[in-house]
């Protein structure tokens, strides 16, 4: 990898906004077990996770100006978020009840499934998140809502919540994830609600496809034209294949080096981390986008995940995976 990306400014701050929980990854495996039998794997990762969450942790390790609004249950889990997210732009609380977790199952080759338990999300609405964020700096910041579909208490006020923040001076970026009843005639009005409202746009080639009822992601990128903000940028994150940005002046694309791949957990955020730091300290577009793919092909080469930071000429350096 090669990131020819160099700050040219001061970065402004980065809020990311969403979902934190605990993740077990392990594997990998080829078949799914019979019921009843114990299978033995080679790697187990134990980690916070949550797309937000996951995001907040890339750009640390960026060293990147970052705060992370979200929250933990009341178990000994939430320790481990709340330890890792102590600065001075965090905003974590503790919820009544059981701290959200996932176990990510990695399918040799890089695929994965998860089983989670909704825990603490379930209460998160926009009168949390607006509280948490009462005395943030907002101004001039780039606010990130990940996971969007993830947090059902946010649902019936996201669209608002978005405006809340664009009014106190926030560039608007989503993230909204997969619904999880499908694309359903809601869920696209919901997400073309957000479009509207948001300066930056990410979703992955699925999600593109799916909400577009396209096949090609150019052509569901000319799809959501429509809804799109006149200067909004829309970028679908393409796994293997890269990034691809879409504007109202141009249609870019950037490729990705071929890499082994153990475990995609958090790729696409990883990405957003990337993307959107380069975007804070003024990179151009396609620099932004060559950023993305390069800091989340350094993330997903590593396993178990490390906490290092990342320096630019550490996005360069090759990737060691080991087992744990």
């Amino acid at each position: 990898m090669n990131s020819s990306f160099r700050p040219s400014e001061p970065p402004r701050p980065i809020c990311v906004i969403g979902n934190a929980n605990l993740d077990l990854v392990t594997g990998s495996i080829d078949d799914w077990p019979e019921w009843g039998t114990e299978v033995f794997l080679e790697r187990s990762d134990f980690r916070i996770g949550g797309s937000a969450a996951n995001t907040a942790l890339v750009l640390q390790r960026l060293r990147h100006p970052v705060g992370l609004v979200s929250a933990t249950g009341s178990d000994a889990a939430a320790a481990m978020i709340t330890h890792q997210f102590a600065g001075a732009l965090d905003r974590i609380s503790a919820r009544p009840g059981p701290t959200s977790m996932s176990v990510g199952i990695l399918q040799t080759g890089g695929e994965r499934s998860f089983f989670s338990t909704n825990g603490h999300l379930d209460g998160l609405d926009a009168a949390f998140f607006s509280h948490a964020l009462e005395d943030w700096p907002l101004e001039g910041a780039i606010a990130l809502v990940s996971g969007g579909f993830a947090l059902p208490g946010l649902m019936a006020e996201h669209t608002d919540f978005l405006e809340r923040l664009r009014a106190r001076g926030a560039t608007i970026a989503i993230d909204p994830g997969w619904p999880g009843e499908g694309w359903s005639d809601a869920a696209i009005d919901n997400a073309r609600a957000w479009i509207g409202l948001a300066d930056h746009i990410l979703l992955n080639d699925k999600e593109a496809l799916g909400l577009a009822g396209e096949n090609a992601v150019h052509a569901a990128c000319r799809a959501f034209a429509p809804y799109m903000r006149r200067d909004a940028a829309l970028v679908v994150k393409r796994g293997p294949e890269g990034a691809a940005c879409y504007h109202t002046r141009n249609y870019l694309v950037e490729h990705a080096a071929p890499l082994d791949v153990i475990d995609t957990v958090g790729a696409g955020d990883a990405f957003n981390a990337g993307y959107l730091s380069a975007v804070a300290e003024g990179a151009s577009e396609r620099a932004a986008l060559r950023h993305g793919i390069d800091v989340a092909t350094r993330v997903i080469g590593e396993f178990p995940r490390s906490g290092d930071a990342i320096s630019p000429e550490r996005i360069a350096e090759p990737c060691a995976i080991s087992s744990s």
